[in-house]
């Protein structure tokens, strides 16, 4: 973990605070963490880029969050939860949340996700896919 990084990318349309606040706890966590403001894209969603300097979701999140929180899917949805919290300065919260790995691997994390979602997203082997969660199946599924 000592060579892992995140860069948080937030949409420069919303209060910065929320992804202050979540480098910060990373940081604390002895991530090397930063945020940068990504410019607004007419037309498209504000979602949270995240990105990894890990090749391999799983063993970066579970080392990560496991740091954050005492199981690392609960860490994981703190995280995600603190970026996408309603109602500040009157803004809408982004749509969702997108962590993607050095292979490319992403993952697309949303506000009305289930705690099943972060219990397998925490083993999930995303390497250069996109995945995303089907509720209807209950699982993790390439887009």
């Amino acid at each position: 973990m000592a060579d892992a990084e995140v860069e948080i990318f937030w949409p420069s349309s919303l209060p910065s605070t929320p992804a202050l606040e979540q480098r910060d706890a990373l940081r604390e966590a002895g991530v090397t963490a930063t945020c940068m403001l990504r410019p607004t894209r007419r037309g498209a969603a504000d979602a949270v880029l995240v990105l990894l300097t890990s090749a391999v979701l799983e063993p970066f999140l579970s080392a990560l969050f496991q740091r954050l929180a005492e199981e690392a899917h609960k860490g994981l949805k703190a995280f995600v939860d603190g970026l996408l919290r309603d109602g500040r300065d009157g803004a809408a919260p982004p749509e969702g949340v997108v962590v993607e790995s050095a292979t490319g691997g992403r993952v697309t994390f949303t506000a009305d996700l289930p705690e099943q979602a972060y219990e397998q997203a925490v083993g999930l082997e995303a390497c250069g896919d996109r995945w995303i969660w089907d509720s209807r199946r209950a699982m993790w599924t390439p887009a």
